[in-house]
């Protein structure tokens, strides 16, 4: 046996293939396959854990269906390594939104309950820094309130920073999540005076996290989100209504 076969994990003791892709995926988030970058040859990983072709291949598969790793076809392709996205959550929420009948209305609800919870949390926790970067978001909207792509790209800006202060890393993947998912059934565009008045709301929430005063800030974002849902109840009632479908 060499020094790198008594170094090499050997994975045992459930489904190959599942702890093979463990053991990458573990590299993943380690930081020791970065994204973008090349796995190692199937040749190289058949001798590193020490198991059969097939094995590397559905191990490879298993990580390809979790977006953690894309494989690229051809002379100089192979498996990548990734990281997944929100959105991969997203349509996984979507297939038991499908499968219980729920329904864009019902994930507003659950944000009309859950936004001013965080905004109240929020305001403890921001800091100066994402204070400047909500600001920056809202000039950007305001400066320039008919271009829709810069609206939705500053709006999510905002919204996420939001959620990344309260400092919660699950909280705030629920709460984007849910957010993308609401997103995803609104119109190709907004209407102006819809931006508009957006943007005035959340220039109030804005202040009352400056200020750090967690009741206003809750008051606010309570606001501001009853006043989305109806918008999306007034004017998307036939989409929201309609059970979530799931997509591959």
């Amino acid at each position: 046996m060499t020094a790198r076969d008594s170094e090499a994990p050997r994975p045992r003791g459930r489904k190959m293939s599942a702890r093979v892709g463990n053991l990458i995926a573990e590299k993943i988030f380690s930081g020791g396959l970065v994204e973008g970058h090349r796995l190692p040859t199937e040749k190289e990983m058949i001798e590193e854990y020490d198991v059969g072709r097939t094995t590397v291949r559905e191990a490879l598969r298993l990580l390809e269906s979790r977006d953690l790793v894309t494989v690229k076809a051809g002379i100089g392709g192979g498996p990548i390594a990734k990281m997944p996205q929100l959105e991969s959550l997203g349509q996984t929420m979507k297939l038991f939104f499908q499968i219980n009948g729920a329904t864009i209305s019902d994930v507003i609800d659950v944000r009309l309950m859950l936004e001013p919870i965080v905004a109240r949390a929020a305001a403890e926790t921001i800091t100066d820094h994402q204070l400047d970067v909500m600001q920056g978001a809202l000039d950007r909207i305001v400066d320039d309130p008919h271009d829709h792509d810069a609206f939705q790209l500053n709006n999510a800006l905002f919204q996420r920073t939001i959620y990344d202060a309260v400092g919660n890393p699950a909280l705030r993947i629920v709460m984007e999540t849910l957010w993308l998912l609401v997103r995803d059934a609104e119109p190709s565009e907004h209407p102006l005076a819809t931006r508009l008045d957006a943007a005035e709301l959340q220039s109030d929430l804005l202040e009352s996290l400056r200020r750090r005063d967690p009741d206003a800030a809750e008051a606010a974002m309570q606001v501001f989100v009853e006043r989305s849902a109806r918008y999306y109840r007034r004017h998307l009632a036939d989409i929201i209504s309609q059970p979530v479908k799931w997509e591959l």
